[in-house]
This record gives C-alpha cells, structure tokens and sequence, in this order.
C-alpha cells in the first residue's frame, strides 16, 4: 500500500510554486489552476513583482511557470 507522502507526490506539479507575496524569479506568464471546473487564471509579471491572490483562494493560491506567451 502506498504511503500518503507517495500519494500526494503523484499529484504535485513539476516544478516550483510559488505563493502570494514571493517575487518572481524571472519575467514570464505564470498561471493559477483554481480546480477542474473552474478556468485557470494567468498573470504576466516582470522579475521581482509579487504574486498575487487568486479570486477566493486567499494564501492558498498557487502560482506555477507556463510557457505560455499572452
């Protein structure tokens, strides 16, 4: 049986989230997925501009980097 820490792993994003208020490492479009019926949301931010909140989500908002160009 697999553990809950192996559990949880499998649904982790690849690579680093971010929350409000840290800074952007680089300039880019990050984007917010608020759950599966719900549209994601995206931000464009410069290097060094803090992540904001998303809608409801208060400080349980979640930014990951896309590739995404807008």
């Amino acid at each position: 049986m697999a553990s809950l820490e192996d559990i949880l792993a499998r649904y982790r994003p690849y690579g680093p989230t971010f929350g409000p208020g840290e800074k952007a490492p680089f300039s880019g479009t990050y984007i917010c997925d608020r759950g599966t019926m719900l549209p994601p949301i995206r931000v464009q931010l410069s290097k060094g501009e803090e992540f904001p909140v998303a809608g409801a989500l208060g400080e349980h908002t979640r930014w990951r980097e896309t590739n995404i160009q807008s």
